[in-house]
């Protein structure tokens, strides 16, 4: 029988060891439906609409802990680290994806979508000489520079090749597409410096070395994110994936998420429970 009472009390957290084996109280993606914990009845109990509900398939290191939660019309997992929750997955009957972008879901039975801000790990840089012998400079310090990373985020450069078009043009594209542009004219080649352009004003500078530049950079630079939600729609429900990580968890945590939590079948719970003469939903 459904016990509401227990639904909206019940909680329970686990410390995560990064090992494959889960323990016995979260959602166990493996679990058989004829053999699986109290926690995962009653995260099936609380959307009793919902054909799946989230569970996981393994823990993952940095994990601090992972807390299960249960209550009338919602139920989920928050995956913490430092006392900071960076993603949860919650079931319910439904979810506003307006605004969000479908994207193949890789599962026939649902639809997939996302609306997600992030900052990516890798620094551009755009390299914007203003003629030939500047652009042959340009080549050369790229290639010197090749490998280079500000505070263990890669950075790449891009030289634009388009020398008959002029120099605002190429700069205004430039910074429409990335963050930092260095311009190199004639003197720049002469004297081994860089014109520093930046849609963050801070960022900006001239007759600047190539490595007080890359200073600026890493001082005007914002760390790395990701935020926002992927949404899972199917019969009789939405599971929602709530992002907000950063530094060292925002370059993994897509990743994380894809292979480390799923789709529970609650729909076959149910049944099971019912051939057996039970109702848990």
């Amino acid at each position: 029988m459904r016990s509401r009472a227990i639904l909206a009390s019940a909680a329970l957290t686990l410390v995560a060891s990064g090992c494959s084996n889960l323990g016995l109280g979260e959602v166990d993606c493996t679990a058989r439906v004829d053999d699986v914990s109290s926690s995962t009845i009653m995260t099936v109990q609380a959307v009793p609409t919902a054909k799946y509900t989230p569970c996981l398939n393994e823990l993952r290191l940095g994990w601090d802990s992972v807390e299960w939660f249960a209550e009338d019309g919602r139920a989920g997992i928050k995956i913490v680290e430092s006392f900071s929750t960076f993603l949860t997955a919650t079931v319910s009957d439904s979810c506003d994806v307006t605004g969000a972008v479908a994207v193949e879901s890789g599962y026939p039975d649902i639809q997939r979508f996302e609306d997600i801000e992030f900052q990516q790990t890798d620094i551009e840089i755009a390299v914007v000489p203003s003629g030939l012998s500047s652009f042959a400079t340009s080549r050369t310090l790229v290639d010197e520079l090749a490998g280079i990373e500000i505070d263990d985020r890669p950075v790449t450069f891009t030289v634009d090749g388009a020398i008959d078009e002029s120099v605002g043009s190429r700069v205004e594209r430039a910074l429409a597409q990335t963050e930092y542009v260095w311009i190199i004219d004639e003197v720049d080649a002469e004297e081994g410096t860089v014109q520093l352009r930046s849609n963050t004003a801070a960022a900006s500078g001239r007759g600047l070395e190539p490595a007080d530049a890359l200073d600026r950079i890493e001082d005007a630079a914002p760390g790395v994110f990701y935020r926002g939600n992927w949404y899972f729609t199917f019969d009789g429900g939405c599971i929602t994936y709530e992002f907000d990580a950063q530094g060292i968890l925002a370059e993994t945590v897509a990743a994380d998420a894809d292979d480390a939590l799923g789709f529970y079948p609650a729909l076959e719970l149910r049944q099971a429970a019912s051939d057996a003469g039970f109702d848990i939903g």
